[in-house]
């Protein structure tokens, strides 16, 4: 016997997506289920890793007398350093899953079994079709980071980590702050266009993670220059902040010439001690980002990599006319 749901109130109607949406909503339902999962899973393990992982990892640092002496890898901080890496690559990977996800099922095997092309002859034209298509995931990707990257950040802060992975580490900046959303976005776009590109769903998918690499490898390559540095000279120069990214040390010789990396004199506390190990030098300088450079930085690459985002997502529309009647 037929069982006939009741219709929703005619306030509620409204509410539930219709065309594109709902098509683009029910046809990837199972991985939008995978993917809360793994946010829920990631953010149960964030939540302990902030408060009773923390409490043991802190009891286990308080024996070891330092962090040096915990080599104990299962103990309670190897274990808390272990599972916060673990949270560490979730965040990392979520850029690489979404150009596998939207190159490989969304586009590359829509277009390879013909189910986009039947899609564009009845009511759904090819550009509402990409931009549904590119939508719905970058929403419930960037959705499920926010609690990941907020509580990945806050566990990094009140804990011991940051005297082991400082503000600076390229896993700790590359999932911390603005980046992770924008790293995402570009993943989407990239695999919107290697879907168009090959119309295969493995190439499709695979294409865009070399992309990724590449953009990621440039980023942690450049990223120090994309604000201007401190440098410092003379005693100064040899206890830059504790918490301070120092780039470049060096020496100026009584001869004027200039040695880099000359670290001869570091943690020099005094005068005195500067004058008996500045015997041949004339100067020091040590050139670095302090902490107060970390939105700065994180701001002007996120920049860079939503305007490369930007045109990649253009190409791809742009490739989608050109081969769409």
């Amino acid at each position: 016997m037929t069982q006939v749901l009741p219709a929703l109130p005619r306030g509620l109607r409204g509410l539930r997506p219709t065309g594109a949406l709902w098509t683009a909503l029910r046809l990837h339902r199972i991985a939008l289920w995978v993917w809360i999962a793994v946010v829920l899973a990631t953010t149960v393990l964030l939540l302990w890793l902030y408060g009773p992982g923390a409490d043991a990892a802190a009891r286990h640092l308080a024996r070891c007398g330092s962090m040096d002496n915990c080599t104990d890898v299962g103990g309670g901080y190897g274990r808390y350093e272990n599972l916060y890496l673990l949270t560490d690559a979730v965040i990392a990977a979520v850029p690489y899953a979404a150009a596998l996800f939207v190159g490989g099922l969304c586009v590359g095997r829509e277009l390879e079994r013909g189910t986009a092309q039947l899609t564009w002859v009845q009511s759904i034209t090819p550009t509402r079709w990409l931009a549904t298509t590119v939508a719905v995931p970058a929403a419930w990707f960037l959705a499920g980071l926010v609690p990941l990257v907020t509580l990945h950040r806050l566990v990094w802060s009140s804990g011991p980590l940051p005297h082991a992975y400082p503000w600076y580490d390229p896993d700790v900046f590359a999932t911390s702050g603005t980046l992770p959303f924008a790293r995402v976005l570009l993943g989407i776009a990239v695999g919107a266009l290697a879907g168009l590109l090959f119309r295969k769903a493995l190439t499709g998918g695979l294409a865009g993670v070399p992309v990724l690499l590449v953009v990621g490898t440039l980023g942690l390559r450049y990223r120090e220059s994309l604000w201007p540095t401190v440098t410092d000279h003379g005693l100064k120069a040899l206890k830059p902040p504790s918490d301070a990214h120092a780039l470049v040390h060096g020496a100026v010789t009584a001869d004027g010439e200039r040695i880099t990396n000359n670290l001869a004199c570091v943690d020099a506390d005094s005068a005195h001690e500067l004058g008996r190990c500045t015997s041949g030098f004339q100067d020091f300088w040590v050139t670095y980002h302090p902490s107060s450079h970390y939105w700065p930085l994180q701001l002007m690459e996120t920049a860079i990599v939503l305007a490369l985002t930007a045109a990649v997502t253009a190409a791809a529309f742009h490739t989608l006319r050109r081969r769409t009647p």
